[in-house]
């Protein structure tokens, strides 16, 4: 029996004998084939914009229209601004954020995620500056449900509501992808935050510390007089419904590191 090889797409035997066998590969993972995404800022995703140009809204691809508005910290009145090409993120477009502005979704909109429940959030990006927070989500006037690293301290953390963080070393100008996963109504064990895919700690939770999920999302600072405001750049942040397994989140991990050039 002969065997031929080409990209048919399938293995077919023919009455011939011979096989047809398909050498193409699997089609490209999209973050979107998992279900519970529920929001997804990608900056790959921007349209309409130029080098420079500021970004006034940043849509949410996952379908539930989550729309982030740019909004001044502080009254600097500056801007999150759109890079087109950044050398340290493989040449991807990024958000590029000055300390003085942030992507915000409304309190009111109340349409993030159900109070409570399970999530896991996943960010890709850099501080270029002192420190910032990368993405959060929660209500006003307390520590908020975040996902950042403080530089200045030459560590990661990953806090709910302020209570202690989990730590990993990492740089300024320095990409990394940060993930979260939260099991609601579950001991902090089940809580964990990675670094480029490795585990990196708990952060210390209970179900009570996703109260205010359901009153926004923030990328770039925080809910809170301090707003830790981010100098750097992200470049995507995606936030699904349900605390994902080692499977789900290494998928995710390696597109990430796949199209921003991160080795994991």
């Amino acid at each position: 029996m002969s065997i031929s090889i080409k990209s048919s797409g399938s293995l077919n035997i023919l009455s011939g004998g011979s096989a047809i066998i398909n050498a193409s590969a699997p089609p490209a993972f999209s973050p979107s084939s998992l279900g519970g995404l529920k929001a997804w800022y990608n900056a790959s995703a921007l349209t309409g914009l130029s080098n420079g140009d500021a970004i006034t809204t940043w849509a949410d691809g996952s379908g539930f229209g989550n729309t982030l508005t740019m909004m001044s910290l502080a009254g600097y009145g500056s801007k999150v601004s759109y890079l087109s090409a950044d050398a340290l993120l493989n040449n991807m477009p990024v958000a590029s954020f000055d300390g003085n502005a942030c992507m915000d979704l409304p309190f009111s909109s109340g349409n993030t995620i159900p109070t409570g429940d399970s999530f896991t959030l996943y960010t890709v990006g850099y501080s270029a500056g002192t420190r910032g927070t990368y993405a959060c989500m929660g209500g006003p006037g307390a520590w908020s449900q975040m996902l950042g690293f403080v530089p200045y301290d030459g560590t990661t953390y990953c806090n709910l509501n302020g209570n202690n963080a989990a730590t990993k070393a990492i740089s300024v100008n320095t990409p990394v992808i940060l993930s979260y996963g939260y099991q609601s109504g579950t001991g902090t064990g089940d809580n964990l935050f990675y670094v480029n895919g490795s585990n990196a700690g708990v952060s210390q939770t209970g179900s009570a510390e996703v109260a205010n999920l359901n009153q926004g999302f923030r990328i770039g600072a925080r809910y809170a007089s301090d707003v830790l405001p981010l100098v750097g750049s992200v470049a995507e942040v995606l936030l699904y419904l349900g605390k994902h397994n080692d499977g789900d989140r290494g998928l995710v991990t390696a597109y990430l590191a796949t199209k921003y050039g991160i080795t994991l």
